[in-house]
């Protein structure tokens, strides 16, 4: 069954992480980093499957090799802490063979990335069985200005709004007035906004509903995806499933060599409530929908009775028009029988009030019943709490009573 799982996280200086390390981690390749000159190759040859570079319209035709476009990013980056690049990992449906793999990737990363002015490399990863393919996604984390095909700002000026969206005036403090330049234009506040749109929360969580969509255009209806969490998916439906936790490549290690895994046992009990879970879940739904049909057949047929009653009333009531020796007939026996009907009508109504006000008593007798044997175990609970407590100081009582009676003649 297919999954979801979609991790973005940042390429930072800060926490000693590199672009082109990274690099090398996903394309298993020797890659040195020219700002350091420190040389990368974590080897694992085995498990690349694919790895391929994508730009963006006006990029440098030098960066379609990956290594010169993350050292450029890597050597234009000059801050301590630049975050010099994104990381996304997304689990690829097991459903798709590669060539679906493939064409999946290219989708979604032209969609998310290049049509937004970034490049990135992908690489396409498998285990030996296939159990865990997946995909790694470096994106230098600065866009590609298409004119110039260099480097674009991640910062812009903007002008400072008030709390009315109007722009704020800059006052001379020694006359009080607006500022004007040296062509008596008026002057306004600015302020320094970030402009790289991949550090925004907005476009992260688009990301993430991208890559269910993009996913679910090749998927069945039952083997679909959600971006969701567990929490937003059931939220309006009293369901509360359980999350998993990241497993890892250790841990499927264990597993593949025939041990036990604990985060991998810990996924196991988790979806196997899951799935009681929706079983419960789907179980109350089905009886409320055959409550709800049972509510409707009887509110029908009580409707279809009424009616017909009505009918009669009117077939009763025109007959009135005739004959006084006619009216009294049929006025006899057309209510006769209407009044049988209704009587049988308020009669079943009563037995049905009747019927449910006594499993009503006997739930709230049952109730009152368990409730007043709980009072009574708890009684008899703390009852035997407070023997044992007494019991308890007598035997202390008389034991440090025996220490005073020996106490002279020791």
């Amino acid at each position: 069954m297919a999954i979801y799982s979609c991790n973005i996280s940042n390429v930072s200086r800060a926490k000693g992480s590199s672009a082109c390390a990274t690099l090398s981690y996903i394309s298993a390749e020797k890659i040195r980093d020219e700002r350091t000159g420190e040389l990368y190759n974590y080897g694992r040859e085995q498990r690349v499957i694919e790895v391929a570079t994508m730009l963006p319209a006006g990029a440098p035709q030098e960066y379609e090799k990956a290594e010169r476009l993350f050292n450029s990013i890597e050597n234009f980056e000059k801050a301590e802490n630049a975050r010099t690049a994104k990381k996304i990992i997304v689990a690829l449906p097991r459903e798709f063979d590669l060539d679906m793999q493939s064409e999946v990737i290219r989708e979604f990363i032209e969609k998310n990335i290049t049509s937004k002015g970034y490049a990135c490399t992908y690489a396409i990863h498998h285990d030996k069985d296939n159990s865990n393919p997946h995909c790694h996604i470096l994106i230098a984390n600065r866009q590609i200005d298409s004119k110039t095909g260099k480097w674009a700002n991640k910062r812009k000026m903007e002008y400072a709004l008030d709390d009315k969206g109007e722009r704020i005036p800059l006052i001379d403090k020694s006359t009080g007035k607006q500022k004007v330049d040296s062509r008596n234009r008026k002057q306004w506040k600015r302020i320094s906004v970030e402009s790289n749109p991949m550090d925004s929360r907005e476009t992260l969580k688009d990301i993430r509903i991208s890559w269910a969509e993009v996913c679910n255009k090749r998927l069945s209806q039952d083997k679909k995806i959600d971006h969701r969490s567990y929490e937003e998916q059931f939220k309006d439906k009293d369901l509360k499933l359980i999350p998993t936790i990241h497993e890892g490549y250790e841990a499927r290690a264990i597993e593949a060599q025939g041990g036990i895994s604990e985060r991998c046992e810990y996924n196991r009990q988790v979806k196997s409530k899951n799935n009681l879970l929706r079983q419960i879940s789907e179980e109350l739904k089905q009886l409320s929908g055959q409550i709800k049909e049972l509510v409707q057949e009887k509110g029908a047929e009580l409707n279809e009775r009424i009616g017909n009653l009505l009918r009669r009333r009117a077939v009763i009531k025109s007959a009135g028009r005739t004959s006084d020796r006619e009216r009294t007939v049929t006025s006899a026996g057309g209510f006769a029988e209407e009044t049988a009907d209704i009587t049988e009508l308020i009669s079943s109504a009563r037995n049905g009030i009747t019927d449910s006000t006594a499993k009503e008593e006997n739930s709230r007798a049952e109730r009152a019943d368990r409730e007043a044997e709980r009072e009574r175990l708890n009684r008899e609970r703390e009852r035997k709490a407070q023997e044992r407590k007494l019991q308890l100081a007598r035997e202390r009582e008389e034991y440090e009573a025996s220490f005073r009676d020996y106490g002279p003649s020791l």
